[in-house]
């Protein structure tokens, strides 16, 4: 039998990497998986009303974002999809910076945003 080997869909090929952290000990993981020295951590989120926070971290020409969603237990599914969204559209803006893109066109920002968040919420939604 002859097995096809399908390609990737994708138009472009972000040079921003990301993740998604639902707790402290995977944000720990994520920074030691980017060599990122113990001294130098951040704050898993950015204070403390934030309910969630990306940071980003340079290594030469790669740059990685970290979302850190904080205590969704008084959260409705509804509201942790909006906080993923919101931090997928900032993960937008790093890759729109990135590659130069100063006035993408409506479909090309909107399907990018789409992309972004749905990974995210994909990731949410997996048991780890």
């Amino acid at each position: 039998m002859i097995k096809v080997n399908w390609l990737d869909t994708s138009l472009i090929i972000s040079p921003v990497y990301y993740c998604l952290c639902k707790n402290k000990k995977s944000f720990k993981a994520a920074l030691k998986h980017l060599n990122i020295k113990k001294k130098d951590y951040p704050d898993f989120l950015l204070n403390k009303c934030a309910d969630a926070t990306v940071h980003y971290f340079e290594n030469g020409t790669k740059t990685t974002a970290v979302v850190c969603l904080g205590n969704t237990s008084n959260r409705t599914p509804c509201e942790i999809i909006g906080l993923l969204i919101h931090e997928a559209v900032h993960i937008w803006q790093e890759i729109k910076y990135r590659i130069g893109e100063l006035n993408p066109s409506k479909e090309f920002e909107a399907y990018s945003i789409q992309c972004i968040a749905q990974r995210l919420i994909e990731e949410y939604s997996n048991e780890r």
